[in-house]
């Protein structure tokens, strides 16, 4: 596979099938794990399952943090034929990522309560809570590295791996998911312990490319260590802000939600946020499949093959996001259904909710493509600025001013709102790009 010269429709394809066949796989399990748990347990357990969502963004957050950052920075130096200074990228992000790992886990371990407190669990949600945190806890590294290895992996030139990986664990987690909740009944917990060995299983199917004929990832001993660290960072950090906002808006909402629209109305968003990282998962498995192509032809100077490939990406963003946003306004009360049991009082909170928010799905496209795109040609400043925008400064604003001045429905309306605000900027950045 030669990234500079070999049919670009053929080397899209190539990766574009298994990081969509990979986001797919992983969204399904925990879509699983959100079915399961709201017809197994109820829609308690699946309140709780949101809550605990903040604290599983920040470990998945700091694996796409040095995964993207370290491949992005790998695959431009290989573009200009300096294989030995990218894999010094690879060895600095993995261990500086196993340090973060380790401290996480202690915080993890000690603080877990007194976290839940923080991400708003009340005395209903959090045993729930707790129980499901407790198994995550115990394989708390093996969450940090799933992103970590797959991108890799997938950067190394072999994407099918990545893909057989997060599929064999998704299965097994799917079918655990079903036997520790259904005839074990071991509860909101054997949904996380279900989860957990699925991501095991990943990571071990990963960490085989290493030991095969197609591994060009050595480690060798890094130089300039800090300079190295930021630039990881700064690549990475627009990909860790699109990850973490996942959690950091579901908090918010979280918080807004229970105060100005009650518990049934957060039941209903549990549901707008489980597809939120189902949708957020292909769109990202779209960006990041074009990042290797995109960033080793930058290296080489190939701007042609550039726009040829990015335009491909851009065409298949657009179909998924109308098709994501048009499920939730023409069939609201059925996608709900997927997750729970509806009751009365949810159903017109259901109708209402989904029609509005699942508007944003379109423009969110397109603006989290448009940051992975910018990231693999090291417009760094550019794809943070509507990463922020986006999952932090617009979003939390908005999250907290719309239900005073218009009302808590008008929380539905929050992201469709930002999302398009954010597309305008996002337009400007491409047009200016060429």
């Amino acid at each position: 596979m030669d990234l500079l010269k070999d049919n670009l429709k053929k080397l899209y394809l190539r990766f574009l099938i298994p990081s969509l066949g990979s986001a797919m796989v992983m969204s399904i399990y925990t879509l699983t794990d959100a079915i399961v748990i709201g017809k197994g347990v109820g829609s308690d357990a699946l309140a709780a399952l949101s809550i605990t969502t903040p604290l599983l963004c920040i470990l998945m957050a700091m694996g796409i943090l040095f995964g993207v950052g370290g491949s992005v920075q790998m695959s431009v130096h290989r573009g200009t034929g300096d294989f030995c200074k990218a894999n010094r990228f690879f060895t600095l992000s993995f261990f500086t990522l196993a340090i973060i790992a380790g401290i996480l886990w202690i915080v993890y371990g000690f603080g877990i309560s007194a976290l839940l407190r923080v991400m708003g669990a009340n005395d209903t949600l959090y045993p729930y809570a707790l129980a499901y945190m407790r198994y995550i806890n115990i394989f708390l590294p093996v969450a940090v590295f799933s992103n970590y290895i797959a991108i890799f992996v997938r950067a190394d030139q072999d994407p099918n791996r990545a893909m057989f990986g997060v599929m064999l664990g998704g299965v097994v987690n799917i079918v655990l998911d079903i036997v520790f909740v259904f005839p074990f009944q071991m509860g909101i917990g054997g949904a996380a312990l279900a989860s957990a060995i699925g991501m095991v299983i990943q990571v071990l199917v990963g960490t085989t490319h290493f030991f095969s004929s197609k591994n060009q990832l050595k480690f060798i001993r890094p130089k300039h260590v800090l300079s190295s660290v930021g630039q990881i960072i700064g690549n990475g950090i627009p990909s860790f802000f699109n990850e973490f906002a996942n959690g950091f808006i579901v908090l918010l909402f979280n918080i807004q939600i229970l105060r100005y629209c009650g518990e049934a109305a957060l039941s209903v968003y549990s549901v707008i946020s489980n597809c939120v990282i189902l949708f957020n998962s292909l769109f990202t498995g779209v960006g990041q499949s074009i990042q290797p192509i995109i960033a080793t032809n930058y290296g080489a100077g190939k701007w042609g093959r550039i726009r040829k490939v990015r335009n491909m990406a851009f065409f298949t963003i657009a179909i998924l996001g109308a098709v994501f946003s048009l499920s939730g306004i023409l069939f609201p009360e059925g996608v709900c259904s997927v997750f729970v049991n509806l009751k009365n009082e949810m159903r017109a909170i259901a109708k209402s909710g989904l029609r509005m928010y699942f508007v944003a799905f379109l423009p969110m496209g397109i603006n989290l493509l448009t940051s992975y795109y910018l990231q693999s040609v090291l417009c760094v400043k550019r794809s943070l600025c509507i990463s922020l925008l986006r999952n932090v400064i617009l979003s939390s604003v908005a999250i907290l001013t719309f239900p005073l001045v218009f009302g808590g429905d008008s929380l539905w309306l929050v992201m469709p709102v930002v999302e398009l605000l954010v597309l305008v900027l996002t337009l400007i950045f491409l047009l200016q790009s060429d």
